[in-house]
């Protein structure tokens, strides 16, 4: 049968039982013992894609699962089911899409039938008044993943830091050990191109392998510089912008596209802009302008995982 709880009473639970291999103690499937998983499955719901995680205490991490919601029923049943089997007690969710809540709920109402299980679904209800003040006009309106990626970011961190979550869309916000301070909010790599293609139809697809040649001398290379770069140093601007504002050097990539920004920007795994000298006629190298390689940047890719993880277990840390 499945339960559904609330915030508060999964604390509780998790503050009664917590202790030495306290998580383990009702759990007897032997492959989820060997991995010492917790029993409570995470899931954080964005616009494209369902992301699935179990704490590992024997790996200090996270093991995720992704699954797009354009996957059928029984996909999706079949993805929960094998969870399920393994032992997981508890789900705790948050979605940024309200009608996704229900599609689970009926999900897990054919589950419970199966297995027995408890749900809590993190609102901004059950959040607020907890260790942050949000400074975000209506609060209600500020995306459920960002908050509770402030509080993943907010479980380890004793200062300002900026916070960016990369995904179908962008967001980088600035967070205080006390509040949350605003941010800002910006396509997605894939919303740029899709955006692109929407509008000007009648333009070539961009080149898919990113090229040396500038200024680009076809419309295909010509569009991926476009996009390419003009997101990337987009976003990176903004980042900047955001840390000067908060004062802070302290980064932290999350969402989807972290690890690929991270590699694109921090590793200078990007194309450089060669600067052609006009009157010399020989390339003069790039300007150096501010930029993130002077940050400390760190890649967290789930941390909407970890936040959901620091709220339900609030009492245990």
């Amino acid at each position: 049968m499945v339960t559904f709880r609330t915030l508060e009473h999964m604390q509780q639970l998790l503050a009664e039982t917590s202790g030495p291999d306290a998580s383990l103690i009702h759990t007897s499937h032997r492959a989820f013992q060997s991995e010492k998983l917790e029993p409570t499955l995470y899931l954080d719901g964005g616009s494209s894609f369902l992301k699935l995680g179990r704490w590992s205490e024997k790996a200090s991490e996270f093991i995720v699962q992704t699954v797009s919601w354009e996957e059928g029923e029984e996909a999706l049943s079949g993805i929960f089911q094998q969870f399920l089997s393994e032992g997981t007690e508890y789900i705790v969710a948050s979605l940024v899409f309200a009608p996704s809540k229900e599609r689970l709920n009926e999900l897990f109402k054919v589950l419970g039938e199966q297995y027995d299980f408890e749900v809590v679904w993190l609102d901004h209800a059950s959040i607020e008044g907890l260790d942050l003040r949000i400074k975000y006009s209506p609060v209600n309106s500020l995306g459920l993943d960002r908050l509770i990626a402030a509080y993943g970011a907010h479980a380890f961190c004793s200062g300002s830091v900026v916070v960016v979550d990369l995904g179908s869309a962008v967001t980088v916000d600035s967070l205080t050990q006390t509040q949350f301070d605003g941010g800002v909010i910006a396509p997605g790599l894939k919303a740029v191109q899709v955006g692109m293609q929407q509008i000007t139809p009648h333009l070539p697809i961009p080149s898919a392998q990113k090229t040396s040649e500038f200024p680009p001398k076809s419309t295909q290379n010509a569009l991926w510089w476009g996009q390419y770069a003009f997101w990337v140093a987009g976003i990176e601007g903004m980042i900047l912008e955001v840390a000067r504002a908060a004062n802070t050097q302290d980064i932290i990539l999350t969402g989807g596209d972290a690890i690929w920004f991270f590699d694109q920007v921090v590793n200078q795994g990007r194309e450089d802009w060669p600067v052609q000298d006009a009157a010399v006629g020989f390339n003069v190298g790039t300007q150096k302008d501010p930029s993130l390689e002077g940050m400390k940047v760190v890649v967290r890719p789930h941390l909407v995982l970890e936040g959901l993880r620091y709220l339900s277990r609030k009492s245990c840390f």
